[in-house]
């Protein structure tokens, strides 16, 4: 005989329930979005960090960075630009990337926040400055 086991809510028997989907408590959802929010830099940081970036400059607005690779060839530039927008992609990175001849112009952008403005964080600088 199996032993029959009640639910909190409504009192009904639950014959040997195995665990179900754990979820989380609104403030644990909260906690969570804070740390999202607090992962931008100020302002100071970024210009700092971009101190020893060269080439990188900060778009107007704040949203991102950009700067302009000059390579040896078109050809170059253009292996360069699909190298670039495949790291985006694994990075989860917000970039565009523009070839004008042997020119590549590169920005590196916040991400954007539903119903709010996104700045930037140590994570997409550390990957403007892997770029070179």
């Amino acid at each position: 005989m199996s032993k029959k086991q009640t639910t909190p809510q409504d009192g009904a028997p639950v014959a040997n329930a195995a665990p179900g989907p754990k979820f989380l408590k609104a403030e644990r959802v909260q906690e969570e979005l804070v740390a999202k929010v607090d992962a931008r830099l100020k302002a100071e940081r970024v210009q700092a960090r971009l101190k020893g970036m060269p080439g990188w400059g900060l778009l107007k607005g704040g949203r991102g960075i950009d700067r302009v690779k000059e390579l040896g060839s078109a050809e170059g530039a253009a292996d360069y630009a699909g190298f670039v927008l495949r790291q985006a992609a694994r990075d989860q990175q917000v970039a565009c990337v523009e070839l004008q001849g042997c020119r590549v112009l590169l920005a590196v952008f916040a991400k954007g926040r539903s119903g709010g403005r996104g700045g930037l964080t140590a994570k997409q600088l550390d990957f403007a400055a892997a770029l070179g």
